[in-house]
C-alpha cells in the first residue's frame, strides 16, 4: 500500500516530468530519465513481439547507464552470449522546437527520401560507435533499436517508404524499427531492418 509520503513523491515526479515533457512525438517519452525511457522502449518491443508469439531477442537485459555507455544496455542472448544493445530515436528536432514555441499542429512532414535518409543516418551513427563500446567483447552481437512516434509516420506510410530498402552496416548484427502504439494492430509495430521485412511484424 502506498503511504502519503510515497504518494507525494510520485505526484512530484509526475509533475516534474510533465513540465519537462516536449509534448511532441512522445509516446515513449519519460522526460525525467533517459535510461528509463529507453528501458520503456525495449519493454514495448518485448510486449509487441510476445503478443505475436515471438520471443524477445534478449532473455536478460540490464541498463548500463551513464557514464557506462555505449552501449545503452547489455544483454544475454538465448545461448548465454553477451550482447550490446543501443537505442536511438527518429524524430524531427525542428518540429519539437516549433511545438515548444507554440505551434501545436506543426507536425513534421516526411517524404520517402527524408525518412530513409534520417533512418540511414541514425543507423550509421550507431554503427560507427562499435569501436567505442565499453565492456567489450560482445560475442552475441551489437544490436540497435530505432524508435519513433512521429505523428505523420503511420504504419502504412512506414511500410510503403521502407519497401525493399537495405541499410548497409559494418558492425551492427541486428536492427529493428519500433513505431509508437497503433490501435489498428493494438501494439507497437516492429520492422526488422536486418532481414528487410517490408510489413510490420
Amino acid at each position: 500500500m502506498i503511504d502519503h509520503d510515497d504518494e507525494r513523491e510520485i505526484l512530484a515526479a509526475i509533475r516534474a516530468s510533465m513540465k519537462k515533457a516536449r509534448g511532441y512525438a512522445d509516446y515513449f517519452g519519460w522526460a525525467e530519465n533517459r535510461d528509463l525511457e529507453e528501458w520503456g522502449v525495449l519493454q514495448c518491443l518485448k510486449e509487441s513481439l510476445e503478443s505475436q508469439g515471438r520471443p524477445f531477442y534478449w532473455p536478460t537485459l540490464k541498463i548500463r547507464g551513464r557514464p557506462n555507455d555505449p552501449p545503452d544496455f547489455e544483454a544475454l542472448d538465448a545461448a548465454g552470449r553477451r550482447v550490446a544493445v543501443e537505442v536511438t530515436e527518429l524524430v524531427s528536432e525542428d518540429a519539437i522546437r516549433a511545438h515548444k514555441a507554440g505551434a501545436v499542429y506543426d507536425f513534421a512532414v516526411w517524404d520517402q527520401d527524408r525518412f530513409l535518409t534520417a533512418l540511414a543516418e541514425s543507423i550509421g551513427r550507431k554503427d560507427a560507435k562499435f569501436p567505442r563500446l565499453k565492456g567489450a567483447p560482445y560475442p552475441g552481437g551489437y544490436e540497435l533499436v530505432v524508435f519513433t512516434d512521429e505523428p505523420m509516420l503511420s504504419r502504412d506510410i512506414i511500410e510503403s517508404f521502407l519497401g525493399d530498402r537495405t541499410f548497409p552496416v559494418e558492425y551492427l548484427s541486428h536492427v529493428v524499427l519500433l513505431k509508437g502504439y497503433d490501435p489498428g494492430v493494438e501494439r507497437c509495430p516492429v520492422y526488422d531492418l536486418t532481414t528487410h521485412v517490408r510489413r510490420a511484424c
